[in-house]
């Protein structure tokens, strides 16, 4: 699954590369234009209900952040984490997906420094190739990061995120199993994104 959104991010971002390079010029003068960043991180994520064990577990996760500059301090994106792990015959995945405002207090100096908050669905599932567990919520997601430059039009730096979601159903095998989950999920990493 990772594998396949790694695919689609990276063709998402060849096809809109051309929309930057023609919208550049303006979109500089102005602080505002479209916007992406991609970040891979290791993932910790867990479920927690009724029957649920609870444990944080540890797998590879990807990030990727489409939207646009709304002012030269506020940007906005649409936001799709995945994370993956196997251990033991059972292979867990999660998808979060979001919409989160980046606010950079100061763009003078580097590194630049921002915050991150928004909302997002958390899905959940563990399989062991026969039976399987899955879990959603729908919660706040809040963020931090540092960015710096790296050629003319890229930022690099670390990241820490966190979204939880609660209220959803957790079901086996299609079955509801538990009345009302939590699905919560940690990335620190790096991320790269359009200067």
């Amino acid at each position: 699954m990772v594998r396949h959104i790694v695919f689609l991010v990276a063709g998402l971002l060849a096809a809109a590369s051309n929309v930057v390079a023609q919208r550049s010029s303006s979109s500089s003068s102005r602080g505002t234009g479209f916007w992406y960043a991609v970040g891979v991180a290791p993932g910790w994520t867990r479920i927690t209900c009724g029957i649920c064990a609870g444990a944080r577990t540890t797998g590879l996760s990807v990030h990727v952040a489409l939207g646009g500059r709304t002012s030269r301090s506020l940007r906005v994106a649409g936001e799709l984490a995945a994370w993956r792990e196997r251990d033991a015959g059972i292979t867990q995945t999660l998808m979060s997906i979001g919409a989160a405002a980046y606010w950079y207090p100061s763009l003078s100096r580097f590194p630049r420094f921002h915050l991150r908050g928004g909302a997002a669905l958390n899905m959940h599932r563990a399989s062991d190739g026969t039976d399987v567990v899955t879990g959603s919520g729908v919660g706040p997601q809040l963020g931090v990061g540092l960015e710096w430059p790296v050629g003319r039009n890229w930022l690099l730096g670390p990241f820490f995120h966190y979204s939880i979601g609660a209220g959803g159903k957790v079901a086996f095998n299609g079955g509801q199993a538990a009345s009302s989950g939590t699905v919560s999920f940690l990335q620190m990493g790096i991320s790269l994104a359009q200067r």
